[in-house]
């Protein structure tokens, strides 16, 4: 089947032997019946037959500002003529496939330097395809490369491929390997690649949006579109509405924040809290359980707009779970009907793992009650943590880790809880270590659960 395909290079030098595996790799797509566009600031050399080469330069601008401007009018292209594979051989934002041929900004450029306007927006072109909100596949044909990018963007290893004449190391890393042929080039090696991945299926995406709509969306007609969504709304607070509507029989979540107004943002100051503004809070803690390998939502994308906090429009779109249930209803009958002792073990163990995990990164839900689990039903001893509006990293971690856990406990209390469960659950969090060693903090947590179990009896919820 046939497929609209783009490329990207900088520039073009046809006596540079990695430009020349690029051309290798255009020329042997446009061969195999897909159509094929190439966007580049300069072209040296002769165009090949069959491929349309678009040559976009602003004259008069810094040369990293080119960049930003062959990057935008990709963006656009893209959302006009609805490419199915955008591959790149420089990191812009958007990227389906990207081809590291040079290590990362952050590997090169150090301490301050970062903050060089040059280095500062490649390092930010670099975080839209390499973080783990991103799906962009990552090919390179050094180890040291995809490694240093893994240590610094913690890449998900998934999403990282090295082509080699040679597997010595397959033992030693879990990226993966695609054995090259004997006398088998680069260029031909990630040919083999892209024509490998555009033949496989692909989940449908509302509206074409990719991970570039996190740095280009705002000026993009399709955020119109999608702050105009129309769909069940399943919560609406505070300035912002979460939706479920369906696109090609697939079900997506659109969380829409239209601004808080000064009111609420004053307020949140006031009160000495922080006000969520933005979807970008959401997005973040959907990167960072993914680089700690901890199921969540999977993010389709992200885009805001506006410069005063309590205006800025924003969106995040989700994809939904499939074949889930909400622990609170999971656990729901336990009172009256309890489980075995070994799947309440089980589940218990998974629960704190699952939150030690995320809090010894300092990072913390701020809303870490039971109904925020969703229990995979197709797959054992799998976990989903959802509405990550309020998650946030902190350094003083004592206080939030009470305000997470005695939720947790609160959530809980109705379920057959007992004081065995609460002991095997401190055992499995601490990683078994004596409970009188942290026994104040398992008492704030048990009297901060018991404050809201009151708290909730005055207001009338069960």
């Amino acid at each position: 089947m046939s497929q609209s395909l783009c490329f990207i290079v900088f520039r073009y030098i046809s006596t540079d032997p990695l430009h020349r595996g690029f051309l290798t790799a255009v020329t042997r797509c446009q061969k195999s019946g897909h159509h094929v566009d190439v966007y580049t600031l300069e072209w040296r050399g002769d165009k090949p037959d069959g491929v349309n080469i678009h040559i976009v330069k602003k004259p008069n601008t810094p040369l990293f500002r080119q960049y930003a401007y062959l990057a935008q009018c990709v963006h656009e292209a893209r959302l006009k003529k609805n490419y199915d594979c955008v591959i790149g051989f420089n990191a812009i934002p958007g990227l389906d496939i990207y081809y590291a041929k040079e290590p990362c900004v952050s590997e090169l450029v150090p301490g301050l330097s970062r903050y060089v306007p040059r280095h500062y927006q490649r390092i930010q072109f670099e975080k839209t395809i390499f973080s783990a909100t991103s799906d962009c596949q990552v090919v390179s044909f050094s180890l040291t490369i995809l490694r240093a990018i893994k240590m610094h963007y913690k890449t998900p290893a998934c999403r990282l491929h090295w082509l080699s004449h040679e597997n010595s190391e397959e033992a030693k890393t879990n990226i993966h390997i695609h054995t090259l042929e004997k006398g088998q080039s680069m260029g031909e090696g990630f040919a083999d690649y892209i024509l490998s991945y555009v033949k496989e299926p692909k989940l449908p995406v509302p509206f074409e949006v990719n991970s570039g709509m996190a740095y280009y969306g705002c000026k993009s007609e399709v955020f119109n579109r999608i702050m105009n969504l129309e769909g069940h709304v399943v919560r609406e607070k505070e300035g912002r509405k979460t939706l479920r509507f369906e696109y090609n029989g697939q079900g997506f979540y659109a969380k829409l924040h239209r601004g808080i107004g000064l009111k609420e943002w004053l307020k949140n100051w006031i009160f000495l809290r922080a006000p969520i503004v933005s979807a970008r809070t959401e997005w973040q803690a959907i990167a960072k359980l993914r680089s700690l390998k901890l199921p969540t939502l999977e993010a389709v994308a992200f885009a805001e707009r506006g410069y005063c906090p309590f205006k800025r429009q924003s969106f995040l779109l989700t994809r939904e779970l499939e074949r889930v249930e909400s622990l609170e209803t999971y656990c729901r009958d336990w009172n009256h009907n309890p489980p075995s002792r070994q799947e309440k073990n089980k589940l218990i163990l998974q629960l704190a793992n699952y939150v030690k995990t995320l809090h010894d990164a300092r990072w913390f839900h701020r809303d870490l009650y039971v109904c925020h689990f969703l229990k995979a039903l197709d797959e054992e001893d799998k976990y989903y943590l959802i509405d990550l509006h309020r998650m946030q990293h902190k350094r003083l971690t004592r206080r939030w880790r009470i305000k997470d856990l005695s939720a947790l406990y609160y959530s809980v209390l109705n379920y057959g809880v007992n004081l065995r469960d609460v002991l095997y659950f401190i055992r499995s969090y601490t990683g078994g270590a004596p409970y009188r060693t942290q026994k104040r903090l398992w008492q704030a947590v048990e009297k901060k659960a018991y404050y809201l179990q009151k708290k909730a009896l005055r207001k009338g919820i069960e």
